[in-house]
């Protein structure tokens, strides 16, 4: 895939679990200044917020199209429940995390908490598309004089998605009318290590140290630890002559991020007030649910390990303790906190309840054991124990008690929590978009390869896929043959591994490539539980007056943001490239 060149400005979005926004600067305030990126600003109807992210949720109006984005579609949900409209309308929130799934295709559902279903690439294009247009919109008001030719887009996706799922979302931009040629999908601790080497060294000071920070220096190694609100990606930069950035150990993560200690929480309402009582009010009461998690989602930011003795009241919502109320009849709320919680520990009174630190710690506790033992288990390697730095950003990197967890396994390695930790995805997509080439080399996560016939081998091969071939060879079918392995340098943009693959049958009239992935260093078959087939491409060969004596060269580009594709018919030279259908 070629990228376009001549741009005059480059709009980067971030679409995230839990919030999402958009930025972007000119060329020329680009070359001026790296960090001039201008950032829009949403507010909230209810509840007062005003920020530079705006909430993932989406409505779609009862004959499924679009109606609003943000908290625009929240507060605008919440009035149709009030009203009793609500029932036909879609309305989608924190459905980012559904793409970090196995066996994402492109009849991939999302399901709206009452059941109803809609084609996932529908609904993100329908959210991109809308960002697009308020951007554009946003721009012609400042008077910027940029044809939607000259735009760069950047969209963000975290670096431990599938293949797949970056496919789907590349797919859903391109159907807002964002041509390939001007699209750079980002892995989002990449782009946040591309704010951070920019940032002035007064911004990247932490709390335990004042003497200036080196970290961008060449030959540094770093971890770029992103922790947003649904997945932790963790990364290990080095730093090459020139500034460029060269992956150590590859993306890796889990979805263990902010969002698990919304729904500890959960579990922690649900323990006193019940398991009926909590569906019901989750089922039936949307909008407060939404008001829970914005009020939770403040405390979360200001819950600090020197709050030692405090306690920190949380808001509830009426209504939770209405349908307590309804599912125990006669009970009291006290008697229940009483039952599941000693009354030092919990506290409900009307629409607060108080924990104790020590309770306020247990609800963080499972997220935080997953993180420490995965940060634990990378630093351990040889390859990374000269890392001087761990880089946390994301939103959920703002939260002081994760702060301090990550402390505890970090040893002498400095931590840098860079200021609107929340933003620095968003903002290093901008300068990405500007300098798309800075990250040279990455370690490829999977084995690549194709599926084949190799000669058979008695002793080796299975008989059962034993075939004889018009050639009047004795094959061996759903052979794996390995393009590129798991754990491989790959250099970004000059990388590539080429294969000659041969017709199999004389009237054949199209050669199918099919790409498989494997989580083993060495499959032997395309059929192990390790292999995944993730796409195909076909070329085309009307011409069958060669017989056997056709093939193509197939070449695969790795360490992008993506895998792609290139065949040449070895005869005609007709070529096929960045066709790869990883949705299948």
């Amino acid at each position: 895939m070629e990228l376009k060149d001549n741009f005059l400005l480059v709009a980067a979005i971030d679409f995230g679990t839990t919030y999402t926004g958009y930025a972007y600067s000119t060329l020329k305030e680009f070359q001026t200044d790296p960090l001039k990126i201008n950032m829009m600003t949403w507010n909230a109807g209810s509840g007062g917020l005003v920020s530079q992210k705006t909430s993932t949720c989406v409505l779609f109006k009862p004959d499924g199209t679009f109606h609003s984005f943000g908290y625009k579609a929240e507060d605008y949900y919440t009035e149709l429940y009030m009203d009793d409209k609500h029932k036909d309308w879609f309305f989608f929130r924190r459905f980012k995390m559904e793409l970090y799934k196995d066996h994402i295709n492109k009849n991939f559902m999302l399901r709206t908490s009452d059941g109803k279903g809609m084609s996932a690439i529908t609904v993100i294009s329908a959210v991109i598309g809308y960002l697009k247009g308020h951007l554009i919109e946003a721009i012609h008001t400042q008077a910027v004089d940029v044809s939607e030719t000259d735009i760069r887009w950047v969209v963000t996706v975290p670096a431990i998605w599938s293949d797949a799922a970056k496919q789907m979302m590349r797919e859903a931009v391109e159907r807002t009318g964002i041509v390939s040629n001007q699209l750079i999908l980002a892995l989002e601790p990449e782009a946040a290590s591309m704010l951070c080497k920019n940032l002035p060294a007064v911004e990247l000071f932490s709390a335990d140290y004042t003497d200036k920070v080196d970290t961008f220096r060449s030959g540094a190694k770093y971890m770029v630890f992103d922790a947003g609100g649904g997945t932790i990606d963790i990364t290990v930069h080095e730093v090459l002559k020139g500034g460029f950035l060269k992956e150590v150990h590859a993306a890796n993560g889990g979805d263990w991020g902010g969002t698990k200690v919304d729904e500890a929480f959960e579990e922690f309402l649900e323990s006193i007030v019940g398991k009926a009582a909590f569906q019901h009010f989750k089922a039936n009461e949307l909008p407060s649910v939404i008001d829970l998690h914005r009020n939770f989602e403040v405390k979360k930011k200001m819950c600090t390990g020197e709050d030692i003795g405090t306690k920190m009241s949380l808001y509830v919502p009426c209504s939770l303790l209405e349908s307590f109320k309804e599912h125990n009849p006669g009970k009291s709320i006290d008697d229940a906190s009483a039952v599941y919680h000693c009354s030092t520990e919990v506290e409900w009174k009307r629409d607060k309840v108080r924990l104790s630190q020590k309770k306020t710690l247990s609800v963080f506790e499972q997220s935080f054991k997953q993180i420490i033992d995965h940060m634990s288990d990378i630093l351990s390697k040889p390859a990374i124990k000269d890392c001087e730095a761990i880089l946390m950003v994301g939103g959920y990197s703002e939260c002081p008690l994760l702060q301090d967890a990550i402390r505890t396994v970090a040893g002498d390695i400095r931590l840098i929590v860079p200021s609107d930790a929340s933003l620095a995805v968003l903002k290093g997509a901008v300068i990405n978009g500007h300098c798309p080439d800075t990250v040279s080399e990455r370690v490829c996560k999977y084995t690549y390869g194709t599926g084949c016939r190799q000669m058979f081998i008695r002793g080796v091969h299975r008989v059962d896929y034993l075939v004889l071939t018009e050639r009047g060879e004795i094959r061996c079918e759903n052979c794996f043959s390995s393009f590129v392995k798991k754990g491989t340098h790959v250099k970004i943009g000059t990388s590539s591994f080429t294969n000659t693959f041969s017709v199999a049958t004389s009237g054949q009239t199209g050669m199918c490539v099919e790409l498989y992935v494997s989580t083993s260093v060495n499959p032997l078959y395309s059929t192990e539980a390790s292999c995944q087939k993730i796409g195909a491409i076909t070329l085309d060969m009307p011409d069958t007056s060669l017989g056997l004596d056709r093939g193509a060269c197939v070449t695969m580009y790795f360490g992008g943001s993506e895998v792609e594709l290139k065949a040449v018919d070895k005869h005609t030279g007709n070529e096929i490239r960045g066709c790869f259908d990883l949705l299948g």
